[in-house]
């Protein structure tokens, strides 16, 4: 009998089962206009929104703009095998971050988002005849997030260079239990494993922006992220238990391990007119197959992703009619995720829409926005012994918009 336990969680983004392999699921870098476009963002610019997907894209910023953004969202997912169903709701902090030029060539951005989490609990429950009921317990917590540092410059009219200096961390735990009946003479055994992640890690972003005729436009892009080793602390401990006694058998810990992310890269763009539509394609792929989490490989493979999304603005202008003024978004993605399990390579499909809703705080023009975004999708299979998710994910997030050294008047 196969028995799964699965946690509602309040501030962790992810219950899913998938997140025991690797360094959890892993989560996207979509900020408030690029959630709603299916995750878009390696060919876009825009001065009113972040993009924390392709750094050289800051550059889009005027000179005396600030951006400030934060996000949270809600996700609900509904777990299915041949014989058993499960249900998870998630509910948490998505991003923050910030955005100010320097100089008419040079912008900078500053922020914090989650980069993976792992959040599971299941058991396994086997009848003996001769002890009784012997149960396996396994379940895991953490995750890691990125403090990020993005720098873009523009060195020449239309060609944007980026980079992003992060640094990465936080502690990743599995745990694995056997647990014998209390009357048993048996002691039952427990294994937890910790990893603690703390260090720098690099991208870097291309963006060529050209303009055409009548406000039209189209901007080419491209990231890329090369293979690094990330420093770690890892942490074993082994105890057994049982009538009322707890006996430690190995606790070691290792400063020398490491978590080697692959080298990963995009390329992408978008086309459009000024103040009226956006349509854009990105294509991400990312080398997992040998990479090595605590010196063992996992069950991982090379993922893609597919990307395409639009924008559409009716009237940005509009005096009279807010309906008009409205950004309306929309997009899908396709993936092959990085987990490759008995012979599968899971995939996932999701399909995102959303509004920006302008704002108005006080006299002064200001490009404030609230951002909403939903998106239902689905990973996986119940083929093989595995699990689909079925999800449904929404999203809010504020972006204000200010003015750096604005003269004030005052009568």
């Amino acid at each position: 009998m196969f028995l799964m336990v699965l946690s509602s969680g309040a501030q962790d983004l992810t219950s899913s089962p998938y997140s025991r392999f690797g360094i959890g699921d892993i989560f996207t870098k979509s900020y408030g206009r690029s959630q709603a476009m299916g995750g878009l963002g390696i060919g876009l610019r825009s001065d009113r929104d972040l993009n924390m997907i392709n750094p050289a894209s800051l550059t889009r910023m005027d000179s005396l703009t600030f951006l400030f953004e934060v996000g949270m969202l809600d996700k609900a997912t509904f777990f299915r095998t041949e014989d058993q169903k499960s249900f998870s709701n998630n509910i948490g902090f998505s991003y923050m971050a910030m955005g100010f030029p320097i100089t008419k060539w040079w912008a900078s951005s500053v922020g914090i988002l989650p980069l993976s989490g792992v959040d599971y609990a299941f058991s396994d429950t086997e009848l003996n005849p001769q002890i009784g009921e012997i149960q396996s317990d396994f379940s895991g917590d953490g995750g890691v997030s990125n403090f990020f540092i993005a720098q873009s410059f523009k060195p020449v009219k239309y060609i944007s260079l980026g980079l992003n200096f992060s640094y990465l961390f936080g502690p990743i735990n599995h745990s694995k239990s056997l647990r014998f009946p209390s009357d048993s003479l048996f002691f039952s055994t427990h294994a937890r494993n910790s990893v603690i992640v703390g260090d720098i890690h690099m991208s870097y972003g291309l963006q060529a922006d050209i303009p055409l005729k009548n406000d039209y436009f189209l901007t080419l892009g491209g990231i890329f992220e090369n293979e690094s080793s990330l420093k770690t602390e890892s942490r074993k401990l082994v105890y057994n238990s049982g009538q009322g006694v707890v006996d430690t058998l190995l606790y070691i810990i290792d400063e020398e391990n490491s978590i080697v992310l692959p080298t990963s890269w995009g390329a992408g763009f978008s086309f459009g007119k000024k103040n009226k539509f956006t349509l854009g394609l990105d294509y991400n792929q990312q080398n997992w197959a040998n990479s090595e989490f605590v010196g063992q490989k996992d069950s991982l493979g090379n993922s893609q992703e597919l990307i395409i999304g639009i924008e559409y603005i009716p009237d940005a202008f509009s005096p009279i009619r807010y309906s008009k003024r409205v950004r309306y978004r929309a997009g899908v993605h396709y993936s092959k995720s990085y987990l490759q399990l008995r012979g599968a390579q899971l995939k996932e499909f999701g399909i995102n829409f959303g509004v920006g809703l302008p704002v108005s705080m006080d006299k002064f023009p200001k490009k404030h926005t609230i951002n909403l975004s939903a998106e239902i999708g689905k990973r996986g299979t119940i083929k093989n012994g595995l699990i689909s998710e079925y999800y449904g994910l929404f999203t809010v997030q504020l972006n204000l918009h200010d003015f750096w050294f604005r003269k004030r008047q005052y009568n």
